[in-house]
């Protein structure tokens, strides 16, 4: 299924990075000069929780390649930071047309990329031109790039049009994006991370997955194959910040994270783990908690025969005691799902029908299915904590014994998530029957969930139900809060009966931060700006 960390293969960026090669940034390096501030030179060091798979967020929009992007590439519109509300970025300015089928930018004048190159329409024609051709390629990752999920674009599905007609040159500040049909969440879906505009030198280069190139407060300056590095671009329009350089660190085990921190080797961490919150809070240190905006799942897929009969889904849900998961492998403020969209939406299922937790109903339901005992694979990542799922192996193993106990025959399968788990669970060709994973949302919109999830086939849960795709689709078009509302809210109830997925949890995940800091720009999608973060004496 799509997620929001799925990756394209590390191969492509640590081939370059692993073998300890430098890339050196590039173009003007002029300090600020006048009545200018000087560059900040303070340096940061942030633990990330896994390796980026690439630095080019249009193909993988990861956490870990996303936050990096969004310091160093930029929208045409950013989120705010506390209500998600589309606000101005690289455009000054935008209007939509009457029927929701165009939105005609004006950007704002003088704004260079990091190659010295000036930001005009043409550039962002060439981002647009860039990411159409990605979701059009035959590429693995192209049906899970954010370009098409959002405007559902290069699909093979007949039931299934792209919204997306064409990005339009008007004269030098001004480009229209221009909609076959209207999706009413595009403003919101371009404050991604992922649509972030390049340099179209870089784009032309081929070179923007190891070396991106943008207008943002951070320039790249080198990548290595547990490190990358930035440095304050010094020409930037906006605010510079307290950092004048930053190193996102990979540590996937969340132990040595929080060691990295206490010995002073790394100034913040995320993907607190639970054996950390008790002693972090003794010492004194901040711990800085993200709202629930991620759901964990088991992925069922239906292209596995046996997994297309009702009976046998709903036995599985009935054998996973979520709440028990909830409770004791997640942070405290984690919520049980029921459905897929977070609840800060208010659309939840008024009639849900997903399977509460009870043994002996999943021996029946199992033993009236077409079940035949035969074994189920079930992959699950390994060495790795997400927004979504912070200890994989802990909640698989509680998971495959409560469905063992309700009479299912596993075949389990690890696969370290830096092996390219989401690729394999999304393989068409995959030989899994169940699979351990979640999404993270990116921008402030149901859509942003039932989209990417279930608006279009996919190989991690082999659903094929036109009705649903279309009626996913169908809602991500329509306006006007209180019918769309409760459109969702039908969805859910939808969903939660044709059951292609077990839904776990919303969980919080945290930050931690050391006495240094004295503001950390926390978002819930993981999507923070350096430039934000304020130190203490600076």
């Amino acid at each position: 299924m799509s997620t929001s960390d799925f990756q394209i293969g590390r191969r492509g960026f640590l081939a370059v990075a692993g073998l300890g090669v430098v890339l050196t940034g590039c173009g003007s390096s002029d300090p600020r000069s006048g009545s200018s501030p000087a560059a900040p030179d303070a340096s940061f060091v942030f633990a990330q929780a896994a390796a980026p798979a690439t630095l080019d967020p249009s193909i993988s929009n990861s956490v870990e390649t996303s936050r990096i992007a969004a310091q160093i590439l930029e929208g045409l519109v950013k989120a705010d930071p506390s209500t998600g509300e589309p606000q101005p970025g690289l455009a000054e300015s935008w209007e939509t047309n009457d029927d929701d089928r165009s939105v005609t930018f004006t950007l704002r004048r003088g704004i260079t990329f990091h190659d010295g190159a000036a930001l005009d329409a043409h550039a962002v024609r060439a981002n647009f031109d860039k990411w159409r051709a990605q979701a059009e390629s035959e590429e693995p990752w192209a049906p899970r790039t954010s370009f098409a999920t959002v405007f559902r674009h290069g699909n093979s599905e007949p039931s299934i049009s792209s919204s997306y007609e064409g990005c339009e040159v008007i004269d030098d500040r001004t480009v229209k994006v221009v909609l076959r049909h209207a999706y009413y969440p595009l403003l919101h879906a371009l404050t991604q991370p992922s649509f972030g505009i390049a340099s179209p030198e870089a784009i032309t280069s081929g070179t923007s997955h190891v070396h991106p190139v943008g207008t943002g407060p951070f320039r790249f300056i080198a990548a290595e194959a547990r490190s990358v590095q930035l440095s304050v671009n010094p020409d930037y329009w906006g605010e510079l910040g307290h950092l004048g350089t930053v190193e996102f660190r990979s540590i996937p085990d969340p132990k040595v994270r929080y060691a990295a921190l206490v010995s002073g080797q790394v100034d913040a961490y995320d993907q607190v783990g639970l054996d950390a919150f008790a002693p972090l809070a003794r010492s004194g240190t901040q711990v800085l908690f993200r709202d629930p905006y991620s759901v964990s799942y088991v992925g069922i897929n239906q292209r596995v025969p046996i997994l297309r009969d009702i009976k046998v889904r709903r036995a599985i849900a009935a054998s996973i005691d979520r709440g028990a998961i909830a409770r004791e492998l997640f942070p405290n403020g984690t919520n049980v799902a029921d459905q897929f969209i977070p609840a800060r939406f208010n659309v939840d299922g008024e009639d849900l029908k997903v399977p509460g937790f009870n043994h002996q109903r999943a021996r029946e339901l199992l033993a009236d299915s077409t079940y035949d005992g035969a074994p189920l694979t079930f992959y699950y990542p390994r060495n790795t904590s997400r927004l979504y799922l912070q200890q994989p192996e802990q909640v698989f193993a509680m998971i495959s014994s409560q469905l063992t106990r309700a009479g299912f025959n596993l075949d389990p399968v690890a696969v370290n998530w830096d092996d390219d788990y989401v690729q394999k669970v999304t393989d068409p060709q995959s030989p899994h029957a169940l699979s351990l994973l979640g999404w993270s949302g990116g921008f402030r919109d149901p859509d942003n969930f039932l989209g990417p999830l279930l608006g279009s086939p996919n190989a991690e849960l082999g659903v094929r139900d036109p009705g649903l795709f279309t009626a996913v689709n169908r809602a991500a078009a329509m306006s006007g809060d209180a019918a769309r509302a409760n459109t969702y809210r039908a969805l859910n109830n939808r969903v939660s009966e044709l059951l292609p997925a077990v839904p776990l949890a919303h969980p919080v995940s945290a930050v931690a931060v050391n006495n240094r800091v004295e503001t950390f720009p926390l978002t819930s999608t993981g999507h923070e700006l350096f430039n934000d973060l304020t130190l203490r004496n600076s």
